[in-house]
C-alpha cells in the first residue's frame, strides 16, 4: 500500500493556516520570512513562510502543482526522504532569495520553491515524461524544468513579474538537482551503512 501522508498533511496544514492568515494579518507578516526580522533571530521563519501564501490564487496553485506531483515523487522516493525533498528545497529557495534579493521589509511567502524542488525531483525520475506549462505548451518533464528555470532567470533580472520570487524559485529548483544528484550518487555507491542512514 503506498503511503501520501506527507503530501496529504502538507495540502491540509497550508490551507489551515490559510484560513487563519485571512483572520489575522499578524500571522501572516510574523511567519512569513522578512529579511529584518531573520537577521535578528526569527530563524523559524526559514520553515514558516512555506506555509504562508498572499491569496487564493497563489495558494491555489502551489497546492494544485503539489497534488499533481507530489503523490507520484512521493511513491517513488518514499516519504521521509520526500519530506527532506520538500523542506530542503524550501529553505534553498529562501537562501538563494535572500543572497540576491534581500530588501529588508519585503515579505516572502509561499510553498513555490518547495513545490519548485518536488517538480524538478519528478523530472530526474521522469525525464521523458509530457507535461504542460504555461501557456499549454507540452514538454518533456526535464526540457520543461530548462525552460522554467531559463524564465525564471529572464523575469528575475529583467523584472518581469514584479512581486514574484523569482530567484527563490531558481533556488527551489536548484536545491532539487543537488538533492536528486545526491540521491543517485548514493543509490549508486550504497553499502550496508549508507541504506541505514538513507533508508524510506
Amino acid at each position: 500500500m503506498v503511503d501520501y501522508k506527507v503530501t496529504i498533511s502538507i495540502i491540509i496544514i497550508t490551507f489551515a493556516l490559510f484560513v487563519v492568515q485571512i483572520a489575522d494579518r499578524g500571522f501572516t507578516e510574523f511567519f512569513s520570512l522578512t529579511p529584518e526580522m531573520f537577521y535578528n533571530g526569527a530563524y523559524w521563519q526559514f520553515i514558516t513562510y512555506m506555509f504562508m501564501h498572499a491569496d487564493i490564487t497563489h495558494i491555489g496553485l502551489n497546492m494544485f502543482f503539489l497534488f499533481l506531483f507530489g503523490f507520484v515523487v512521493e511513491r517513488e522516493i518514499g516519504s521521509k526522504k520526500y519530506a527532506l525533498l520538500y523542506f530542503v528545497s524550501g529553505i534553498g529557495s529562501a537562501l538563494f532569495y535572500l543572497a540576491l534579493f534581500a530588501s529588508p521589509d519585503v515579505l516572502l511567502l509561499g510553498a513555490s520553491g518547495a513545490v519548485f524542488g518536488v517538480l524538478t525531483a519528478y523530472a530526474f525520475l521522469f525525464p521523458r515524461n509530457w507535461i504542460i506549462i504555461f501557456p499549454g505548451i507540452p514538454l518533456p518533464a526535464i526540457g520543461a524544468i530548462a525552460v522554467i528555470t531559463i524564465f525564471e532567470l529572464f523575469s528575475g533580472f529583467l523584472g518581469l513579474a514584479p512581486g514574484i520570487a523569482n530567484f527563490g524559485h531558481i533556488g527551489g529548483i536548484i536545491t532539487g538537482i543537488i538533492f536528486m544528484s545526491l540521491r543517485k550518487i548514493l543509490k549508486k555507491h550504497e553499502t550496508k551503512d549508507f541504506e541505514f542512514v538513507w533508508e524510506q
